[in-house]
């Protein structure tokens, strides 16, 4: 009988419900048909205009002594180290770049950047392969690092790690202001720098030269390079012209090579016997021109770029013998509005 009466039950809940289906498909046609939308626009943009708070990109901003004071300006990682989501690894080794990555991406490589992309006045210093050549970016002429992080990055091409916006200091509001600067860190490491900038009407310009000798916290590490940078620039009829090229000379830098746990516990300043009896190093000389046009229009932004370089690679290794000679050029334009 319990059985019967809930069936019954069911039943009736059942012819309800049935029952009341077309009163409500036709109360929902006629609320829909007497609703309209206000429609909706949407805006894709970079951002441009708007401030770092209210930026809905995830961006850090630091200068270079601003976290570390007292840098030798040798690599970048010493910059963007302490910046969240970013992660730095240098193993000091004079023929490898330290590795860079953001929230995980290039964390697969062993040394380098991949998958961020790396600009200088917004002048990409990444090759078109991905990869970013760190050994010959000089911190000494740069007033603040950029870093965007997530997949926003992408906005400025093949980057979907990040982007990191390294960009050039003030220059000097006299027409000449020059620096020269020793580094006296130990007997192992020196470092000379010279710099200058300047401003002469509607010119200014500004440069740096640096070499610096190492003899590395390991046997077979030794390292001479030569790095520099100079950008001038020009307001004329209302559009800022710039020219910069940035180069370096490393004809050498030793690789120690790897060693395992116990050679490192007897001495962890030997080298890798095969590294040294192969005589691995690395020698490079890269160079990189650009040139850059900016027109500020009542409600629009009109950027155009372009530039060229060229690398060359010697780099025997203790397996093979690697030898690259590269030549790149593109140019870029945009439209903020």
């Amino acid at each position: 009988m319990r059985l019967h009466h809930r069936g019954r039950q069911l039943l009736v809940v059942t012819f309800l419900f049935s029952s009341l289906t077309p009163v409500l498909n036709v109360a929902a046609q006629q609320d829909s048909a007497a609703t309209t939308l206000k429609p909706v626009i949407v805006t894709v943009t970079r951002g441009s205009g708007r401030t770092i708070l209210g930026s809905p990109f995830a961006i850090s901003i630091i200068q270079p002594d601003s976290s570390r004071p007292g840098q030798k300006h040798t690599s970048l990682d010493e910059t963007v180290s302490l910046i969240p989501g970013v992660t730095s690894v240098n193993r000091s080794n004079p023929s490898q770049d330290p590795r860079l990555s953001i929230r995980g991406f290039g964390a697969r490589s062993t040394f380098g950047v991949r998958g961020i992309r790396v600009l200088r006045d917004g002048i990409p210093v990444t090759l078109p392969d991905g990869q970013t050549p760190l050994d010959y970016v000089s911190l000494e002429s740069v007033g603040r690092v950029e870093v965007l992080r997530g997949a926003a990055s992408a906005l400025y091409g093949n980057a979907s790690g990040g982007v990191v916006d390294l960009r050039s200091r003030t220059p000097a509001l006299t027409p000449l202001s020059a620096e020269a600067r020793q580094w006296l860190g130990s007997s192992s490491f020196s470092r000379s720098v010279l710099s200058a900038s300047g401003t002469s009407g509607p010119a200014d310009y500004l440069g740096d030269i640096s070499y610096t000798q190492s003899d590395g916290a390991r046997r077979h590490s030794t390292q001479r390079a030569t790095t520099g940078f100079a950008r001038g620039d020009l307001r004329f009829k209302g559009t800022d012209y710039s020219i910069s090229a940035m180069g370096l000379n490393n004809p050498l830098a030793e690789n120690p090579g790897a060693l395992t746990n116990e050679e490192m516990k007897a001495d962890r300043e030997m080298a890798d016997a095969l590294s040294v009896r192969r005589n691995a190093r690395k020698a490079v000389k890269q160079v990189l021109l650009a040139l850059t046009a900016n027109r500020q229009m009542p409600n629009a932004e009109l950027a155009l770029s372009a530039y060229g370089g060229a690398r060359s690679l010697d780099n025997p290794l203790t397996f093979a013998i690697v030898e690259i000679g590269r030549h790149t050029w593109g140019g870029s334009g945009s439209l903020h509005m």
